[in-house]
């Protein structure tokens, strides 16, 4: 029996995946593959000639970029129409044999028993202001805000939904609020609320004005964190949290709006879930794909409330430093935007605020550190992983994902990421991608989806292959892209 269930995203260049598709879907059976997620559904123009992973490799990286990666289909005008909205523009150039290409790939998959789920399905949307085809960076407040922005999004879901017949359901990655520490933008913790919330504050029984204020109060107790008061938080669990931000009733209200908004959201996608369902007589299921478990809350999820109507829930759980969506990476910025917000905290003070506000309490790589001694310096970030990181670290977001999912491990889905660039992170090599796999094990999980097929290399492949199927060897017809 296989110790965990293996699924793969499939994200772009989509081509990738394509080139070479029945050779592909074969050696994801043998490996245990038992769904795939895909998206965004977008196709790179620089592809347009390439009919091999040769081809693809010789145009070298490709990373997106503008103009280069297009929606992979055209609009279907009676959709916006219905929902009151825009119709974005019909790519260019024609993509329609390619996106068939993808379709066929995608029944070679469910004919070998496999879900095909939609992640990011609002990809490709445009905004209400018809003058407009440009996506702004504050999308993901636009969307919990405006019902307008609301309203594009579900109409593109729907759109993708229909042209994506074998999708079995749905995940969302955003919207969600910020969360990180130091980007004064919408991806920070920190940053302004949408100047047009009110009328949705006032929806949900609280006041714009009195939010701001308390947003302004947690930036200054933030930002000028004693000593004293970061270790009265560290390791005092809620309680000593709260005190350490001031027993300020205002900020549990500033997070209570931002949890309400976002379920708010979900719900609206998950009553459209529910109508397409019964207008093509098949489910069409709903996930969601927050952070990391202990960083989940800080984005605005509310998972007591979300697992009533979660099929699925997919966090990103990387373990990288640097890059995107990985525990180490997460950690350090927020140490090194405490400490430089805050001249009286030393670094391992930083660490202890971090631990307070996240939960996430990093042991120690230090050389010959003693058992239970924890991170207190950047450098440490750079040694690698220590044994107790695997029991103590990750094995915990592993249950916390269970019980996200309303304790049912098939509803939990942790997405995972080794190789050369996990996430745009720093390199994570095999022996330490088995570890990763083995604590998510231990921790209750039965099921994993890799990050990115496009980037998979043969040492990922092969240790999740025997984790999940029959052990994959060099030789046997596919290799794994590597890209």
């Amino acid at each position: 029996m296989a110790e965990l269930e293996a699924w793969m995203r499939v994200r772009p260049p989509l081509e990738v995946s394509l080139v070479d598709a029945e050779r592909t879907v074969d050696a994801w059976q043998s490996g245990g593959v038992k769904g795939i997620l895909l998206g965004p559904l977008r196709f790179d123009t620089r592809l347009q000639d390439a009919s091999t992973l040769a081809d693809i490799r010789a145009l070298g990286t490709l990373p997106p970029g503008e103009g280069q990666h297009v929606p992979a289909f055209a609009p279907n005008p009676t959709i916006y129409r219905r929902y009151g909205v825009v119709t974005p523009p019909t790519p260019e150039p024609d993509l329609e044999e390619r996106f068939s290409a993808l379709g066929k790939f995608l029944d070679l998959a469910k004919r070998k028993s496999m879900a095909v789920w939609l992640i990011d399905p609002g990809d490709g949307m445009v905004g209400p202001d018809p003058d407009t085809d440009s996506i702004p960076d504050d999308l993901d407040h636009r969307l919990l805000v405006d019902d307008a922005w609301r309203r594009a999004f579900l109409a593109r879901m729907t759109d993708a939904v229909e042209r994506v017949p074998q999708a079995d359901g749905i995940v969302l990655t955003r919207p969600a609020w910020g969360w990180s520490a130091g980007m004064s933008g919408p991806g920070d913790l920190l940053g302004p609320l949408p100047p047009d919330a009110g009328p949705l504050a006032a929806e949900l029984g609280l006041d714009l004005g009195r939010l701001e204020a308390a947003l302004e109060r947690l930036r200054t107790r933030i930002r000028k964190l004693t000593r004293e008061a970061a270790r009265l938080g560290a390791n005092g669990g809620a309680f000593g949290t709260a005190t350490m931000l001031g027993l300020d009733p205002g900020i549990v209200s500033f997070f209570a709006f931002r949890a309400r908004a976002l379920s708010r959201f979900a719900l609206a996608v998950h009553d459209v879930t529910d109508r397409i369902s019964k207008a093509r007589g098949r489910e069409l299921k709903f996930g969601v794909s927050p952070p990391s478990p202990s960083f989940a809350p800080l984005a605005g999820y509310d998972f007591p409330g979300l697992a009533t109507i979660c099929d699925l829930v997919v966090p990103r759980l990387g373990i990288h430093h640097r890059g995107h969506d990985g525990i180490y990476g997460i950690v350090s910025l927020w140490v090194a935007a405490l400490n430089g917000w805050s001249s009286s905290l030393w670094e391992a003070e930083s660490f202890e605020a971090t631990a307070a506000l996240t939960g996430i309490s990093l042991p120690s790589t230090e050389p010959g550190a003693k058992p239970g001694a924890r991170m207190v310096s950047q450098k440490e970030f750079d040694r690698g992983y220590p044994e107790a990181f695997w029991r103590e670290v990750v094995e915990a977001e592993a249950r916390r994902t269970v019980a996200q999912a309303d304790g049912y491990p098939w509803r939990a889905l942790p997405m995972v990421a080794g190789g050369r660039r996990p996430m745009g992170g720093e390199a994570i090599g095999a022996s330490d991608f088995r570890r990763l796999l083995e604590a998510i094990r231990d921790g209750g999980v039965r099921q994993v989806v890799h990050y990115d097929h496009a980037r998979l290399t043969a040492g990922e492949w092969s240790v999740l292959s025997e984790f999940s199927g029959s052990a994959w060897r060099a030789g046997s017809g596919y290799e794994p892209p590597d890209l």
